[in-house]
């Protein structure tokens, strides 16, 4: 199998050049450094819903659209993205999409780990540290004939950047969003207080998947690959495929696998209801309820926030919580009742989007 060390690539070709080498059924491992910051928008991800395209323009940045899941990130100088691109029916591809994602991320788990940290996969498809901040995403899809894995090693990141990026529907929420980034996010420079040579940890990388896969070999793309990811590069960053109709819905928004935030706005006859939530392994974690709306006793909604910490993030158990609330401390609010205040908080029935 090839090794295509690609160093920065400009024009959106890091992101690129991985699905124009599926198109055509070029098997290899790219290793490839973005050469400016962009935006990248997740295959499913609702992209009006998502980006704050003001900021993105005033500030240069582009948007770009991949065919591979998982969440719009910010990408750019500093992440080393590695590219497994593998026909399908490839001995070496497991059986189902679970199991490759297990041990597909044996190889950079071992290349953190050289690097002095200590690296776990946690399902779906995030790489975390002991302390459970995720320090990488990964993805997969079936592009063409073939199977393509990725992902990368963070060298450095900007949460600031990345929360501005992120659309949403008060400012003051965004601070709590950059807020939760750093408290959930990591990279190379912030867990070792230094980044080490690239070069190195290139090597590092195709040893361990070379351990993993076989040897090898030093390649070149061919000339007509990157004529097909410029020409793709124009179809991802164009007005229709990035506002494509996808069907998702966001309730959440993910900072990493496991954590979430949520900013609620429900207005019923009794008023308008926000809610603030932080979600953990399915569970609030954190809650503010406030809003325009009467309550009687009003010092009872924080308590009421409180009491809902710990509960499964779900419509059902939410509305069932509040209800259980509002009656044992016999709570007024006109106009308002428990399932008003689970729309605010959950926002879908179906809970966690």
């Amino acid at each position: 199998m090839k090794l295509f060390r690609l160093g920065q690539q400009e024009n959106f070709r890091s992101m690129t050049v991985f699905h124009a080498m599926a198109r055509m059924g070029i098997e290899g491992l790219v290793l490839v450094e973005p050469a400016h910051q962009f935006i990248c928008l997740g295959y499913f991800d609702d992209a009006r819903a998502m980006v704050d395209f003001e900021f993105c323009a005033r500030n240069n940045l582009s948007v770009m659209r991949r065919e591979v899941g998982g969440g719009v990130v910010l990408l750019g100088p500093g992440q080393l993205f590695y590219q497994f691109i593998l026909k399908r029916g490839d001995p070496r591809m497991p059986l189902g999409v679970g199991e490759a994602y297990r041990k597909f991320s044996l190889a950079p788990i071992a290349a953190y780990r050289r690097l002095g940290i200590e690296v776990f996969y946690k399902p779906v498809n995030d790489l975390v540290t002991r302390e459970g901040r995720k320090i990488s995403g990964q993805g997969a899809a079936d592009i063409g004939a073939c199977f393509v894995f990725v992902g990368n090693i963070l060298l450095n990141f900007d949460p600031w950047l990345m929360s501005r990026c992120i659309k949403v529907p008060e400012e003051r929420f965004r601070e709590k969003l950059r807020q939760s980034m750093g408290e959930n996010l990591t990279w190379v420079e912030r867990e070792m207080g230094a980044l080490p040579k690239k070069e190195e940890v290139e090597t590092i990388v195709k040893e361990e998947f070379e351990a993993l896969l076989g040897p090898l070999e030093d390649g070149e793309i061919p000339p007509d690959v990157w004529e097909r990811a410029d020409s793709l590069a124009q179809h991802f960053t164009s007005g229709e495929f990035i506002f494509m109709e996808t069907g998702r819905r966001h309730s959440t928004i993910k900072v990493r696998e496991g954590t979430y935030l949520r900013h609620g706005l429900y207005r019923v006859d009794g008023g308008l209801i926000r809610a603030e939530v932080e979600i953990e392994e399915g569970k609030i974690e954190h809650l503010t309820i406030c809003g325009d709306f009467a309550a009687f006793p009003k010092s009872m909604m924080p308590l009421l926030s409180e009491s809902l910490k710990g509960v499964a993030f779900e419509f059902g158990r939410v509305t069932q919580k509040v209800s259980e609330f509002l009656g044992d401390h016999l709570i007024q609010c006109p106009g308002i009742n428990a399932e008003d205040f689970a729309w605010a908080i959950v926002g879908e029935k179906r809970g966690l989007l």
